[in-house]
């Protein structure tokens, strides 16, 4: 991406350069973290790319080695590195190397099985910090929320809670859900066991079994992950 700028718009190298740090610091939040919020909500909608993301919704344990279990293409494809390179190209680069360890360290700890925010949920007079927290950045409680079986037990929320690094954008588009509490089961509930090279490269790679949704692009037993799962098991 930089090679393709470079020759397409050399007069833009370091066009930014010397700009306020905060419009950097804004700018890898709207390209990079709302964009991935827009991504990652429209592979929970379209089924092509719920596909891709779904090696990250089938293991029924949270931890940190969940955070990148996804296609490759879902990576490929993803807006905000694209974004980002630019970003970088016309001269914030310098504040990328602050923004994207600070996102990666929240991401990471949103899928710990710590569950750190628990201290703040502790103790009362940190209830108006958790507050704060809690609709800023993604924490284990509303992203186990996202990774929870079903909405049924009152504690999960599939198709919302976003956010990546900033939960605050669930806030502003109205797909959040904040409980304080922790889903106990997880995963995808109509998931078929697929060899790991399958998740990983698919669709160049497919599965052999029929009745999974990765036995090709398209296939008469797709999961629409926008559907509710209480349609399914009445």
């Amino acid at each position: 991406m930089l090679w393709l700028i470079g020759s397409s718009f050399p007069g833009f190298e370091d066009y930014f350069l010397e700009t306020s740090k905060w419009w950097h610091i804004l700018a890898f939040l709207v390209f990079d973290d709302m964009t991935q919020y827009w991504w990652h909500r429209l592979s929970h909608v379209n089924r092509g790319m719920w596909k891709l993301h779904r090696p990250h919704h089938v293991v029924e344990e949270m931890g940190v080695l969940v955070t990148y279990r996804n296609a490759i293409l879902y990576y490929a494809f993803m807006p905000g590195i694209w974004f980002s390179a630019v970003l970088i190209y016309v001269g914030m680069g310098y504040m990328y190397l602050f923004y994207l360890p600070i996102k990666l360290v929240v991401i990471l700890l949103a899928h710990s099985e710590t569950k750190w925010d628990r201290f703040l949920y502790r103790y009362k007079i940190l209830s108006p910090l958790a507050w704060i927290i809690e609709r800023t950045i993604s924490t284990p409680s509303t992203h186990f929320a996202h990774h929870g079986l079903t909405a049924e037990d009152g504690v999960s929320h599939p198709n919302g809670n976003f956010g990546n690094l900033l939960f605050i954008w669930d806030v502003i588009f109205g797909t959040s859900k904040i409980t304080r509490r922790y889903p106990s089961k997880f995963g995808a509930w109509n998931q078929i066991k697929e060899p790991w090279y399958v998740q990983l490269f698919f669709p160049m790679i497919t599965s052999k079994d029929s009745r999974s949704e990765l036995h090709s692009i398209k296939t008469k037993n797709d999961y629409d992950p926008s559907i509710d799962f209480k349609k399914f098991t009445k």
